[in-house]
Order: C-alpha cells, then sequence, then structure tokens
C-alpha cells in the first residue's frame, strides 16, 4: 500500500484547471541518459498525452495519444524536460537559449510573467544554457561556464540563491561553479560538480540534502561522502547518485525520503546521508530516474531494474503491481534500453489523496521510445487511453529519438524524424527549396504520363507521403507529369 506522507502536501496549491492536487514534477538533466543527446542542430522536439495546460506546446489544451510536434521548435534542440506538477516543459537549443510552455502560476517558465502557454517561449536572460530540470513548481538551467540558474517558487529555497523568495526570470545559485550535471526534486536541487561532488540546496524535511541532518539549505551544501559522480537524479524528496569507482565500475547511491520504499534498502526508513543501493546484479549503472514514491535504473548491460510504489505497474515487472522495497529486474540483460524517465499522474475525478498513478518512457539504442504504468492520458503514446500497462509497448511511429522525459500526464521526446511536407501541385524547383527548408532533400523524380492532364509539368504524386515522419535529411522521390499520348479533355 502506498503510504502518503502529509509533509509532502503542506501549503500545496490546487491545481484547479485539471481538477487535480498538483503533483511533483523533476527531470534529470545532464545524466548519462540525457548526455547522449549531443548537439545535433537537426533535432527536434515532440509530445503526446495530457494538454490541460498547454504542455504540448501546440497551440492548443488538447490532449493525444499519439506525439506530435511542438510549435515554433523546428530544430536545434539539445535536451527537454517535462515538470510533474503543474505541467509545464522546458527545452534547451544548441545556440544556448532556453524555451519553456505550459503552466505558469509560480514562474517557471521564466518569461517574467504567470501567464500559461501553449506554445514555446523564450526564458528571459538565459545565455549559453546547456541543459535544463523541471522541479516541483521551479525550473533550473546549467550554463555552458558551469554556473546553475533557477527561477519559479522559491519559498523553500530550492532556487539557491540565499532567499526563499520566488523569482519570474532566471537567478543565479549562489556559490556554484564547476557543474556539470543537475537536477530538480520537488522542493530542492541538486548538482554535481567537475570533482564529482554532488551538492543539494532547497528544503530537507526528510533528509534530501544528504547533510546527515534536516535542516534545510538556501545555498548549495555538499551532500556527505560522495567523490566520483557521473550522474544523478531527484525524487519527491529522496536523491540518487551514480559513482565512479576506480576500477571503471559504477555503484547507485540513494537518500533522503523513504515511505515507499523509494531507496530500495528493505526499509521505509529515511536516510539522511547516502547510503548504497544494493541488490543489483548488473555490473554498473547507466542511468537512474526518480518518480513520485519510486525509482528505475538501468544497468551497464541493458538490464532495467525498479524499486518503490508499483500500484500501476510503474515498475514494469508485471503482471504484479506489488510495492518493492529492494530492486527487482524488470527488463533482462540486451533489452537496449539507454535512458529512462519517470513521470506521474493524476487521474480525472474529485480532489483526493491516494489517486496519483506513475508511468515510465524508456529510450532504445535503436531510437525507438517506448512505455509502461499508467496510460489515463495517453502518456504511453501507444494511441490508447486509460488503465495500466506492466510492460513495455512502444511509443507510435517514433524513431530517431535520442532523449525521453516524462511530465504529469505527458511526455516529451527529442528527435531527428519530423513531418515531410507536401509537394504535390509544385515544379521540382519550388520542392527541391521546399524540402530543403523542411529539412529533407529531392530525390529520385520520375516522369509519367498523366491522363488527369491536372499535373502536367508539376508533381503529381511523392514518397513518403505529406505529413510521413521520416529522417531529417531523408531524400523524397516524386513524380511529374507529363502529356499523355491522347490529348487532353
Amino acid at each position: 500500500m502506498r503510504i502518503l506522507r502529509g509533509s509532502r502536501w503542506a501549503a500545496r496549491p490546487l491545481r484547479l484547471a485539471a481538477l487535480a492536487i498538483g503533483v511533483v514534477g523533476w527531470m534529470v538533466a545532464g545524466s548519462p541518459g540525457n548526455a547522449r543527446a549531443a548537439v545535433v542542430n537537426t533535432q527536434t522536439a515532440v509530445a503526446w498525452g495530457d494538454n490541460a495546460s498547454g504542455e504540448l506546446g501546440d497551440g492548443t489544451t488538447t490532449g493525444r495519444a499519439v506525439f506530435g510536434p511542438v510549435s515554433g521548435l523546428a530544430s536545434g534542440i539539445v535536451q527537454v524536460a517535462a515538470g510533474r506538477d503543474f505541467s509545464w516543459s522546458l527545452a534547451v537549443t544548441s545556440s544556448g537559449a532556453a524555451w519553456a510552455w505550459g503552466d505558469n502560476a509560480a514562474g517557471q517558465l521564466g518569461d517574467g510573467t504567470t501567464t500559461q502557454r501553449t506554445t514555446p517561449v523564450q526564458v528571459k536572460g538565459l545565455t549559453g544554457a546547456t541543459a535544463v530540470a523541471a522541479g516541483g513548481t521551479f525550473s533550473l538551467a546549467l550554463r555552458s561556464d558551469g554556473t546553475v540558474w533557477a527561477w519559479g517558487d522559491g519559498q523553500y529555497g530550492q532556487l539557491g540563491n540565499g532567499t526563499r523568495t520566488s523569482s519570474l526570470v532566471p537567478v543565479m545559485v549562489k556559490g556554484l561553479t564547476g557543474v556539470i550535471r543537475i537536477a530538480a526534486g520537488d522542493r530542492f536541487s541538486l548538482a554535481v560538480r567537475s570533482d564529482g561532488t554532488v551538492w543539494a540546496w532547497g528544503n530537507n524535511s526528510d533528509g534530501e540534502l544528504g547533510t546527515g541532518t534536516t535542516t534545510s539549505s538556501l545555498v548549495p551544501v555538499k551532500v556527505n561522502g560522495l567523490a566520483g559522480a557521473t550522474g544523478i537524479a531527484a525524487g519527491t524528496d529522496a536523491g540518487y547518485a551514480i559513482l565512479a569507482s576506480g576500477t571503471g565500475q559504477t555503484s547507485l547511491w540513494a537518500w533522503g525520503g523513504n515511505g515507499n520504499g523509494d531507496l530500495g534498502d528493505g526499509t521505509t526508513a529515511a536516510h539522511l546521508t547516502p547510503e548504497l543501493v544494493t541488490g543489483i546484479t548488473a555490473p554498473g549503472i547507466a542511468d537512474i530516474s526518480a518518480g513520485l514514491w519510486f525509482a528505475v535504473a538501468v544497468g551497464t548491460d541493458g538490464s532495467v531494474w525498479g524499486w518503490g510504489d508499483d500500484s500501476a505497474g510503474e515498475l514494469g515487472n508485471g503482471p504484479t503491481t506489488t510495492l518493492a522495497l529492494r530492486p527487482v529486474r524488470t527488463l533482462p540483460p540486451g533489452s537496449g534500453i539507454v535512458q529512462l524517465s519517470a513521470g506521474t499522474t493524476f487521474p480525472p475525478g474529485p480532489l483526493g489523496f491516494g489517486q496519483e498513478y506513475e508511468f515510465v518512457l524508456a529510450l532504445k539504442s535503436d531510437g525507438t521510445a517506448w512505455g509502461w504504468g499508467d496510460n489515463i492520458n495517453g502518456e504511453l503514446g501507444d494511441g490508447s487511453t486509460g488503465g495500466f500497462t506492466v510492460g513495455p509497448v512502444q511509443v507510435t511511429g517514433l524513431a530517431g529519438v535520442t532523449q525521453v522525459a516524462a511530465g504529469h500526464g505527458f511526455g516529451l521526446a527529442v528527435t531527428t524524424f519530423r513531418r515531410v511536407p507536401g509537394v504535390i501541385g509544385d515544379t521540382t524547383t519550388a520542392a527541391s527549396a521546399a524540402l530543403q527548408a523542411a529539412g529533407f532533400v529531392l530525390g529520385q523524380v520520375t516522369n509519367a504520363p498523366d491522363y488527369t492532364c491536372n499535373y502536367i509539368g508539376v508533381i503529381k504524386s511523392q514518397t513518403p507521403t505529406a505529413g510521413t515522419w521520416a529522417r531529417y535529411g531523408s531524400a523524397v522521390s516524386v513524380t511529374v507529369g507529363t502529356r499523355p499520348p491522347q490529348p487532353c479533355p
């Protein structure tokens, strides 16, 4: 049974638009999984699932169970992050700009307002960004100079600027330089410096700062006993770190709240300092993501592990949906999974506790995206809605993926695929220009008689057809109509 902790919900505003209680939102930025999303100018962002706050970025608030493009982010996307409290999205471009869309009640979009946006707006005053993270109701960004910037809700000190003041635009986290990775929890933040140390700031009521106390901090403090960190994740009130040893192996450490077995140590007792997560038999840990009350990890052998809450099948070890206090293997070695992202959903219905569900999105090495767990809002992207899926299902039609991010009932992905434009009726010269503008090239040109006499001298058919998703830079073949043997009508 899921154990709810009263302190988690204290002073939490209501998300009236969706008739739900605000849920935690966080995203590991700069983790081993996200690092695989290299700076490739051809990449764009797509989204699917719930859209009550405009988090899909398509100019509407209509949800969908299949993926579609985010408006105005045609190319140059490096990484995305998905909020899981008040639903919003973040993206970083190869030019160093950060963009945001969706809910903005706490100013988490960083555009200087609290106005909800259904299409992306640029985060004000932020340049040189390389990664972003979405917290409970706040956002983080890592700059190329190694500094960290934050905006949105700051009442728990999660902005790290020495105050409990919220900010509608980015403010610099105090005293923190040389940062290479960031992660945002519900009310706290984590960072890894280039020396492998882990730093934390914000709320600490469950020991999520890992300092050995429950004293909160308005500025970064060093997490006890961690060195050689290569990846981090932040959950509701728990932190996780992947550590590299001198032998090239990696291990996983966890600390903080543990009410549902979030730390995987066989108990539900909190830990104020990091403890080694045992029971994962993979040679090492490649990626880690933290959900609302659970965590999932990828082994260096491709095996997938999960622990904590499993009420919606989010651990992926079906047919069981039983809480696991220690890691259980959900996928065997060689699964092809290289990155994971844990999301949360509140089902439609009256406000109340105990109704939250969770899901996972996964990236495979072949560029496909998969998911399991809750699917009430179509967050698994397979075209269906409702119910739970206790094993992986594929996000329909999505390929060329380099990163996935799971949010509050929705999913995001960075992909090298995009929609093929329609060029029927164009000359080959006009078609070539249109295709190039959209990221494609004109392929084989075939001449064929046009017995309708409507396409003489222009394109009468194309492959792939208009609207098809195809890899950036791929060729589109066309057929040009010629005069038929008999006179036209």
